[in-house]
């Protein structure tokens, strides 16, 4: 593996262009919502979604359009459950 790395040395790993960075923000895997607050206790603490209940340490880092997909479903769902 050494040596795989070595044959690669132009590769600047770190060499990253602000740019290419895109914008992520934490949402519930549930519902999507980014209305979450931090609840502490223990040696890990526990996220709560105001929107749909959710707790748990479980977040997700989503861009824009994952945040849209995971709200898209879990309206689907709900829709889904009404009938």
């Amino acid at each position: 593996m050494e040596k795989e790395f070595r044959e690669n040395e132009d590769v600047d790993l770190l060499d990253i262009e602000g740019d290419d960075l895109e914008e992520t923000v934490q949402v519930c895997p549930v519902c999507g919502s980014i209305d979450l607050y931090y609840e502490a206790g223990g040696v890990e603490g526990m996220y709560h979604c105001k929107h749909c209940g959710y707790i748990g340490s479980f977040i997700i880092e989503a861009n824009e359009e994952m945040a849209r997909l995971i709200r898209k479903e879990y309206e689907n769902k709900e829709r889904n459950t009404a009938l």
